[in-house]
């Protein structure tokens, strides 16, 4: 029996590039994708949190995937893992994506927690486990405290019962529960540290991998904390998160999407614009950001 877990390693939670009318810059994004199947990381998250796939019509997120699945396609000696985002607030969006997504080729789907309305602990497991039979992919559970209930082990337990529901996307701070979950799991569950400031600790928490927004913008910093971590460097890799937690530092004075896709662009990759209502920057505080990165020579940091 196979005991190292499914996904595991770096997964940049991938911007979409659109315009301001919200159509698919599509070689912008074969771009993106080609630039991080050149880098270390181990796969992409798309339309999620970052990607703003809730915020985009169901039409823009299927082409967003194909273009993606279409552009890892072409480069298979880098073997990306494609983990695609399918929550939305209808529950029948949420089929359309997951079917489409099958259809397609990704290798896992992931979700958050149904949004908006307050649901039960009992409520948010039932429809983890509705999702994890819409299809045969892997599920990756996203934990979200925007479903206003803390996800913890117990509920974990239970859905491990699904035998297509293979990995959690943590997101918070609480690693005594993270510690908890991966206790209470086989070991080729994957468990994926959700921030990006402190992928280390969910390292020592018991994660073994990671999806984050600034992974976009430092994708071999965030996997030399990867590989620092397994050959048990540890001095090494504090000292990477460190690094990392100075650029986020400046990063997060700054709406963050906003940010991401600035500094994309002052790498030479094109995003396009942030997705209404969320706030793109103007040009006072691009200004702003690139000259506080500079003074912190980010792009030495970074590369």
């Amino acid at each position: 029996m196979n005991n190292c877990p499914l996904f595991s390693g770096i997964f940049p939670a991938l911007v979409s590039p659109v315009t301001s009318e919200g159509s698919v810059m599509e070689s912008e994004l074969r771009a993106l994708v080609r630039y991080f199947a050149e880098s270390r990381v181990q796969g992409l998250y798309v339309c999620g949190g970052t990607g703003e796939g809730i915020l985009l019509p169901v039409s823009t997120r299927k082409r967003i995937l194909e273009v993606v699945i279409d552009e890892v396609k072409r480069h298979p000696e880098h073997q990306l893992q494609v983990l695609a985002h399918i929550g939305a607030a209808e529950a029948v969006n949420t089929r359309e994506l997951v079917l489409h997504a099958e259809s397609i080729g990704v290798d896992a789907i992931s979700t958050i927690p149904p949004i908006y309305f307050s649901y039960s602990r009992d409520r948010i497991c039932e429809y983890f486990a509705w999702v994890s039979g819409l299809s045969k992919l892997p599920v990756i559970i996203y934990a979200s405290a925007q479903a206003g209930v803390p996800f913890t082990a117990d509920m974990l337990t239970e859905l491990c019962a699904y035998p297509t529901i293979r990995g959690i996307k943590f997101t918070g701070y609480n690693f005594f529960e993270l510690m908890r979950m991966r206790d209470v799991v086989p070991n080729d569950f994957s468990i994926l540290n959700g921030g990006d400031e402190v992928l280390l600790f969910g390292f020592l928490a018991g994660a073994n991998g990671g999806v984050g927004a600034t992974y976009n913008v430092m994708p071999n910093l965030f996997c030399q904390v990867y590989e620092a971590w397994n050959v048990q460097d540890i001095p090494l890799a504090r000292e990477l998160q460190r690094q990392i937690n100075m650029i986020i530092g400046i990063i997060i004075q700054y709406p963050v999407i906003g940010a991401i896709k600035v500094m994309l662009q002052a790498q030479g990759l094109s995003s396009g614009e942030t997705v209404f209502p969320n706030e793109s920057l103007d040009e006072n505080k691009k200004n702003r950001l690139l000259k506080q990165l500079e003074e912190a020579n980010w792009r030495e940091v970074c590369k």
